[in-house]
């Protein structure tokens, strides 16, 4: 008797979990982050700007373009080759200083073999001169520290350590072998440097000193050898003796002074520079110069509006390469904040009523005139600077303007600011001006002329070009920004195959492979999702036509490489969309049109397709075992076909098929796929633009609402001739009221139903169908609560 009694209870948990739980639950896993997504094409560059781009705008702490920079290193270099004569190669010094693992170095000496080991080295051979032996033992010194210091620095370290060695287990290596320990070279040294002569050597064993001893004698040490010296050891010294002093505002001083001075330490400066000590920091500046270079590394860390800020250290240094970087950054937050609501399409990542969705809307418009109102004030500054900028950096301010120009649709403007720009313009804003040049013919000529496009594509030509110099995220957001132009002139199509290009170049990061052909791109949701949300069927038609050509334009050729898939998938996308639309003859002919062989080998969601169409899943609890291993041999031309023939009878088993076809077809239902691409929330939305509103239109309201399935129920249940038609017609009504109740569009944790509370369809199937075949099969425990 258990089995019996069980199999009502616990199949019919089915239909309160269908329920008590929205479908709509948010998909989890990876996702974009904020920093992949945003948009940023101004990326024009002053002279002399490079050694700040680890701070250019960036949702993070640090942005990831390439930040590392060898130029103190070549300096360090420089200063040797001085000291040793020109006949040394630079190249040589640097091999050795900063290419070579301590070890070769140390068994080299150790053996006498250095001139062999390192044979045609010019810096080698000059410091086996006898009157250079003291540079040789100095930079043995050096190398040997560097082993200890540097533990990854090993010629071994790939096959007798997992690279986590300590320099305290070096050094017991060290002393196993015989030789001296870190601490006792150091203390040596210590000793012998008040009897150094040498200016240049003296210099070099007091940073080492200062590099690794005690930080206590830092100050000191520094003060001594340090205080008078132009040598990039001052540079490198002076962060040390910032890294010793208590005094966090003192401490700021020092870090400045390194950040003006070289390149190599901006990072260490910037993780260290405490930005709420800054205006106590300047009461310890000498001149305007060292207070107009505490400034910008606050504004660098501002998120917010720094054009006060910017204003101010112009008024100290007119014109410098600090206010040059940080007019750029104020015009990438501008474009993060004016270009990514308006063009990414998005909206708020996850919401549980439209409430939330107007509020934001709300806050974005008030956001956008507020946020148009500061680029007019930040291009009225660069105008003002503009006239007593020196010839070097005009070009860079004209691109500037030119850029903002863009951003608040003063086309002719932003034309004649690009067209002022020089041929001697950096490389950098010569790929802008193309750029701007390229916007103003997409805002003012008409982008189905050739002429236009090849305008467009030599502009990408030139984006594409200088990716190795980080130039993706432009290309990302030039091709994004001319999507949202294609969007606006009603060219769907284009519109959709340069949104999905632009995802192509989003992760670039030092290299990027243009994608896969045509022909080897697997149908995925991905390809369709734009068109899903915003093409009709001309669109298609559009969309299809620029796919199939075979002498496609260098525009339509770039666009549309590595971005689309099999024509049938999108001639399924507009049966759907037809079929969204209740144009059932239409999207019947489009079904019948696509190739059977398709929909068996090559359709991602031929999978979906398995059970009846004509049985509501949500009564699947009541199948045999038999039942449920039957595999449905579906076809969507067929079924629509089925559909329409249905839709001329007028009788009830008739209406209760309709009836059961539109409950499956809607979100509850097992054929939902023949509507939506998926049920409820993915992270689709959040790049390509929520749906659920888009998803209440589809089939006159039926895939959210269930109203087709609750019509032709109705008619079903007015047209029965016997009581197992009503008790079936009842019994799919009260579900069909039931899933009414929730939001399908809501997360599962936010989704309350509106009402529990009976309704006259459960009432009539417990009462006046209970004697049913109906009712005894279907029937179960947990359906009375609804009879309360």
């Amino acid at each position: 008797m258990a089995p019996k009694t069980l199999k009502p209870i616990t199949g019919c948990l089915a239909i309160s979990i269908a329920f008590l739980y929205s479908v709509s639950v948010a998909a989890c896993g990876w996702g974009d982050t904020d920093e992949t997504l945003r948009l940023a094409f101004f990326r024009a560059e002053a002279p002399g700007m490079a050694k700040f781009s680890p701070f250019y705008y960036s949702d993070h702490y640090f942005n990831q373009y390439e930040i590392y920079s060898t130029a103190d290193r070549w300096r360090n270099c420089r200063e040797w080759q001085q000291k040793l004569g020109d006949a040394v190669v630079l190249e040589h010094i640097y091999e050795l200083q900063y290419n070579t693992v301590p070890e070769r170095f140390q068994l080299a000496y150790q053996s006498g073999t250095l001139k062999t080991e390192f044979k045609g080295n010019t810096f080698i051979k000059a410091l086996l001169l006898p009157k250079n032996k003291g540079l040789l033992e100095y930079f043995e010194f050096a190398k040997q520290m560097e082993y200890f210091q540097n533990p990854h620095n090993s010629k071994w370290e790939s096959w007798d350590d997992s690279g986590e060695e300590r320099y305290w287990d070096r050094e017991q290596d060290f002393a196993e072998q015989g030789q001296k320990s870190a601490a006792t070279i150091l203390a040596q040294v210590a000793k012998k440097l008040p009897q150094v002569k040498d200016a240049f050597l003296q210099q070099r064993y007091a940073f080492m000193l200062i590099r690794y001893g005690e930080t206590a004698k830092v100050p000191a040490l520094y003060d001594r050898y340090f205080t008078n010296s132009n040598t990039i050891l001052q540079n490198w010294a002076l962060l040390f003796k910032a890294y010793a002093t208590q005094d966090k505002a003192e401490q700021n001083y020092y870090l400045s002074r390194v950040f003006d001075l070289c390149e190599e330490k901006v990072i260490a400066v910037m993780q260290w520079f405490n930005i709420n000590e800054t205006e106590r920091t300047l009461a310890y500046t000498k001149n305007d110069h060292e207070k107009a270079v505490i400034l910008p590394i606050a504004a660098m860390r501002n998120p917010g509006r720094a054009l006060d800020q910017i204003e101010r250290i112009n008024r100290l240094w007119p014109q410098s390469v600090y206010v040059n970087m940080l007019v750029g950054r104020e015009i990438n937050k501008l474009e993060d904040w004016i270009f990514s609501p308006k063009m990414l399409t998005s909206g708020p990542d996850i919401y549980s009523e439209y409430v939330y969705e107007k509020e934001y809307a709300r806050a974005r418009r008030q956001n956008l005139k507020n946020d148009l109102a500061y680029l007019a004030r930040l291009k009225g500054f660069v105008k003002n600077v503009y006239p007593q900028t020196q010839s070097a950096t005009k070009d860079y301010l004209l691109s500037c303007l030119s850029h903002l120009s863009f951003m608040d649709d003063s086309i002719a403007d932003g034309y004649r600011y690009a067209n002022a720009i020089s041929n001697n313009a950096p490389a950098s804003v010569k790929v802008q001006k193309s750029v701007e040049l390229a916007l103003v013919a997409a805002k003012q000529g008409k982008l189905s002329d050739v002429a236009v496009q090849q305008k467009l594509y030599e502009a990408i030509q030139q984006l594409w070009a200088n990716t190795e110099a980080d130039e993706a995220k432009s290309l990302y957001t030039f091709l994004k920004v001319l999507s949202s132009e294609y969007n606006k002139a009603g060219d769907m199509a284009t519109a959709g195959l340069l949104f999905l290009k632009a995802d192509n170049y989003k992760y670039y990061y030092g290299y990027y492979s243009d994608g896969l052909s045509v022909e080897n791109q697997p149908a995925n949701y991905s390809h369709i999702a734009y068109f899903d949300r915003l093409a009709t069927l001309k669109d298609i038609d559009n969309l299809v036509d620029i796919i199939s050509d075979k002498n496609k334009s260098p525009f339509y050729t770039f666009i549309s490489n590595g971005v689309t898939t099999d024509v049938n998938f999108y001639l399924d996308l507009k049966g759907t969309i037809a079929f969204r639309q209740n144009k059932l003859k239409e999207a019947f002919e489009i079904f019948k049109a696509i190739p059977k062989s398709y929909y068996k080998e090559q359709d991602p969601y031929s999978g979906y397709y398995t059970s009846d169409p004509y049985y509501p899943s949500v009564l699947d609890y009541a199948l045999t075992e038999v039942e449920r291993k039957v595999v449905y041999d579906f076809d969507k031309a067929e079924f629509v076909k089925q559909l329409i023939g249905l839709q001329e009878k007028t009788d009830a088993e008739s209406y209760l098929k309709l009836g059961h076809a539109y409950y499956n077809l809607s979100y509850a239902g097992s054929y939902w796929k023949m509507i939506s691409y998926y049920q409820g929330y993915m992270y689709y939305d959040a790049y390509f633009g929520h749906m659920a509103k888009l998803k209440e239109t589809f089939q006159s309201g039926n895939y959210a609402n269930l109203t087709l399935a609750k019509y032709w129920y109705n008619k079903a249940y007015k047209k029965a001739k016997n009581k197992e038609q009503k008790a079936m017609a009842a019994l799919m009504l009260h579900v069909c009221t039931k899933h009414s109740n929730f939001s399908f569009h809501r997360h599962w944790w936010d989704n309350k139903p509106r009402n529990l509370s009976s309704d006259k369809w459960v009432g009539a199937f417990y009462s006046t169908y209970k004697k049913t075949g109906t009712f005894k099969k279907f029937s179960c425990p947990e359906m009375e609560m609804y009879l309360k």
